[in-house]
């Protein structure tokens, strides 16, 4: 009996490395979620640090302790402000949905009757059965959930900090020759560069995203506009789904607010063809020259990792592939699935190619 082949045995070895990897990151989720959370806040912090070091006063560049204390703080008040106009406003809508279910369970026996259909018991029943403010409190749990690991986070965030300035000579360590370490510093370095300018031009786009749509829905008198708008901006960072959701949910509670439809298709068709026009004709172009990920692998991603770790996994999903190209595409047994992620069969952005 022959010897199997040495790419036999590679395939062979890869899928067992893979079947753990995967195992390990779904048994782990409780303590791994929140560990790449502190990272990639860690990562934001950093991110607005370096900005405000372009600040100058009196023609110095602010000293790096404070240029981490206004980044700290600038990220601070926006997740304060953000976590409370959350909590606020799903409070008035758990409060204000004994009306949406009124007017949802007239607006269907209306129109068993407009259609002259006979309305069977167990529809009246099934209508009756649901509630809305169960759904809402359901749904304001499981962000609470999440906000629980607030705890955990912040002591990882600590330690990152800590051990930041540690990290140059950690890395020097690891490679002590200078080639090794000059392609490792490449390897960081690039990854620095491609997640943030993926989440700069997302923060963008969905930025403006949220601003057409709320002006949309404030000209019909939406309730909530302004929470339905920042709840936009930030599903419109899950590929796929997120826009699709960020339109769903506004237009579904136009339907059970207003009596007439007029409201419920303006903003269903507004939204919607917002979404169209920014994630089809503006976002592609600009994501081109930054990243060159196949539209598969993405969905992929979200599927694989959503699946994983839930919502979490769905933001992370598209700066965890990212990373994953990056790396994998510095290793020759590696590489071929780098090239195989990539959209057209390679991995640096058209913006670095020559």
């Amino acid at each position: 009996m022959s010897a199997p082949s040495p790419k036999l045995v590679t395939a062979g070895l890869w899928l067992v490395v893979l079947a753990v990897s995967l195992y390990l990151l779904v048994i782990a989720r409780d303590l791994l979620i929140p560990l790449v959370l502190a990272i990639f806040i860690w990562y934001l912090i950093n991110l607005l640090a370096r900005q405000f070091s372009r600040l100058k006063i009196g023609g110095h560049p602010l000293p790096m302790a404070l240029q981490y204390v206004a980044a700290i703080a600038v990220a601070a008040t926006i997740a304060g402000l953000f976590g409370t106009l959350i909590t606020a406003n799903i409070n008035q809508v758990i409060e204000t949905a004994p009306a949406y279910q009124q007017n949802i369970n007239q607006l269907i026996l209306d129109n068993f009757e407009r259609f002259g259909f006979e309305e069977p018991p167990a529809i009246r029943s099934l209508i009756e059965g649901i509630n809305f403010a169960s759904i809402l409190r359901n749904l304001a749990s499981a962000l609470g959930g999440l906000m629980g690991n607030l705890g955990l986070i912040t002591v990882y965030l600590v330690f990152l900090f800590l051990e930041q300035k540690f990290f140059t000579q950690k890395l020097k360590a690891i490679f002590p020759q200078a080639k090794q370490f000059d392609t490792a510093q490449s390897i960081l370095q690039r990854i620095d560069k491609d997640v943030s300018i993926y989440l700069g031009i997302k923060t963008m786009v969905s930025a403006l995203t949220g601003l057409i749509s709320w002006l949309i829905m404030a000209a019909v008198g939406l309730d909530f506009a302004g929470f339905w708008a920042l709840l936009i901006f930030v599903l419109n960072f899950i590929p796929n789904i997120g826009s699709l959701l960020a339109t769903i949910l506004p237009t579904l509670l136009a339907l059970l607010q207003f009596d007439t439809l007029v409201p419920f298709m303006i903003v269903g068709i507004g939204v919607g063809t917002t979404q169209l026009i920014i994630g089809n004709f503006v976002e592609p172009p600009l994501m081109g020259r930054s990243l060159n990920i196949s539209p598969l692998v993405v969905l992929l991603s979200l599927v694989l990792w959503g699946s994983m770790w839930g919502i979490p996994g769905m933001f992370l999903c598209v700066p965890i592939t990212v990373i994953l190209m990056i790396i994998l595409y510095q290793f020759d047994a590696s590489r071929w699935i780098a090239l195989a992620l990539s959209k057209n069969g390679q991995v640096t952005p058209s913006s670095q190619r020559p």
